[in-house]
């Protein structure tokens, strides 16, 4: 699969309904307290998650692989596809693009050259730590990623029940 074309349908199609959703609810979402409660708690979250990773050297140690050619087992290509609607939508509130175009290589779509160009991750790029980054890390850093990264996941799972309650409220459809 080549990863320079454009958004594939069903994510294209994904994109643009987030974005629809963004464009048609996003001050109500944001307005709302409960929600505008959770999103800032799940964006610290985020940064605590992230400010570990660079702290800890996972970030470099990930970026050094990719550039040795690496993304065999992590980042690769099809992973864009277990985004949905209210994860890119998400996204979209914590202020990230959503890229229409890769920016090349055999990796996830939304993998750019610094990284992930998204803020919300699907679970599984959170939780996944590849054998070398698990041994660089040792088990007490890791276990602390870990817990760290939990608490993100649970933040954003608290905030996807509550907009998903909010739309379903509303009439409106939304996948994950």
């Amino acid at each position: 699969m080549l990863r320079n074309q454009p958004l594939a349908p069903a994510r294209a199609q994904r994109t643009a309904a987030a974005r629809r959703l963004w464009q048609e609810h996003g001050a109500a979402l944001v307005a709302e307290g409960e929600i505008a409660r959770l999103l800032a708690e799940y964006h610290q979250a985020i940064l605590r998650s992230q400010g570990l990773m660079r702290s800890d050297q996972a970030f470099a140690a990930c970026a050094d692989c990719a550039g040795e050619g690496g993304g065999a087992s992590c980042c690769f290509a099809g992973a864009e596809e277990w985004y949905g609607e209210l994860l890119l939508l998400i996204n979209l509130m914590l202020g990230a693009e959503l890229p229409d175009e890769a920016e090349g290589g055999q990796d996830c779509f939304f993998n750019g050259a610094e990284g992930c160009r998204l803020t919300a991750h699907f679970a599984i790029c959170l939780n996944f730590f590849c054998p070398a980054l698990s041994e660089r890390l040792g088990p007490e850093r890791l276990a602390r990623l870990r817990r760290v990264i939990g608490r993100e996941l649970n933040a954003g799972q608290a905030l996807e029940e509550v907009m998903l309650r909010w739309f379903r409220e509303r009439g409106v459809a939304v996948s994950l």
